[in-house]
């Protein structure tokens, strides 16, 4: 398994990360197919925009403010529910990624893995929906402007994910009750929730937590 520190950002390397995923199994849900479908992209960049923080960095986009989005302005990975001119959920990823991010996949661009599908429900409505996050790496991290989806965007350094110092709460509301949350300060904006298991689930996938 790879060996990394909480403070050594730069003992994380992507070369390894690929080859953890290679073995890695993800879970699949049964009965997926039956459900509206959403693929999201994991995109994982050699080396981020802060050069004084080197080691890999993953991209995340702060959600616009919308009424009527339970979601609304919160972290989570580019992606989106597969259209019929979709073939997939990973073709739904890809072209969501573009759209929210305007990032053009190209042959330095690569397919490494991908993580267990999750269950969670439309926006807006009660209907179940699951989710497929599929990961890719990339070179360096380059500026890109934000969809109209997206808020703002970031190149998250993989080692905030794994520093005890970042872990943090968020206060989940649900009618009058206050519910707290995992999250991790990411340098503003607080990552919780399902992109948070997400990343729990990188993490131990490629030995960076257990």
């Amino acid at each position: 398994m790879i060996k990394t520190r909480a403070d050594s950002s730069n003992a994380i390397s992507l070369d390894a990360i690929s080859v953890q995923l290679s073995h890695y199994r993800p879970k699949k849900l049964p009965g997926r197919n039956l459900v509206t479908r959403c693929g999201v992209i994991l995109l994982i960049a050699e080396c981020g925009l802060d050069k004084k923080l080197p080691g890999p960095a993953i991209l995340m986009m702060r959600r616009a403010e919308r009424i009527g989005d339970p979601w609304s302005g919160d972290v989570s990975f580019p992606g989106g529910k597969q259209d019929p001119t979709d073939a997939n959920t990973r073709a739904a990823a890809l072209r969501e990624l573009h759209e929210e991010t305007g990032f053009v996949v190209d042959d330095q661009t690569t397919p490494i893995g991908r993580l267990s599908d999750r269950l969670t429900r439309e926006h807006g409505r009660r209907r179940p929906m699951t989710v497929s996050p599929y990961i890719y790496r990339t070179g360096t991290a380059v500026h890109l402007v934000p969809g109209i989806e997206a808020a703002s965007l970031v190149w998250v350094p993989l080692s905030f994910f794994t520093d005890p110092n970042r872990k943090t709460r968020k206060i989940w509301r649900v009618g009058s009750l206050p519910l707290p949350a995992p999250a991790i300060d990411i340098g503003g904006p607080i990552l919780w929730g399902l992109s948070l298991m997400m990343v729990n689930e990188l993490l131990r996938a490629t030995g960076l937590a257990k």
